[in-house]
């Protein structure tokens, strides 16, 4: 079978078209990228992202690690600062009253720090947290005005 080889100068994603007849300088799929635009214009330009990279591991303030039931159900890019933002919550963690954990930490992809924002145990009637995240109500609108998130 013949080595194909293309280069991708026109820039242009193409999954319409069969692989075999995908035109010089077009592709059909690409991974760990992502698409970088102005807001004047509706142009952009793709640059390399992480990936699907293991970076961190969140833990309570005990050291306790989160169960694996735990889930991000929402996440917010800050490209400017570099920094990823996400919601947490593990509905079965092990201290605690409530028997769930909410967490809002970020990471900062250029110095490799974990912050944790907010961690969420219990709201004082042991049944709830304060944050009070529900896995079956996503977040998908998160904006970051200054240094709040909203």
């Amino acid at each position: 079978m013949a080595n194909l080889t293309r280069n991708f100068n026109a820039g242009k994603m193409n999954k319409v078209v069969d692989e075999r007849l995908v035109p010089d300088g077009q592709y059909i799929d690409a991974l760990n990228v992502r698409m970088g635009s102005t807001e004047e214009k509706s142009i952009g330009a793709i640059e390399n992202t992480k990936g699907n990279l293991k970076l961190t591991s969140l833990i309570y303030i005990d050291g306790t690690p989160l169960s694996t039931d735990a889930r991000a159900i929402g996440a917010f890019e800050d490209g400017s600062l570099e920094t990823v933002y996400w919601f947490v919550h593990d509905p079965n963690f092990t201290v605690g009253a409530t028997g769930k954990l909410d967490l809002v930490v970020s990471f900062n992809v250029l110095t490799n720090i974990l912050t944790y924002h907010v961690i969420s145990i219990d709201d004082g009637s042991g049944v709830n947290t304060t944050l009070n995240f529900n896995p079956e109500y996503v977040i998908t609108a998160v904006n970051k005005i200054d240094d709040l998130l909203f």
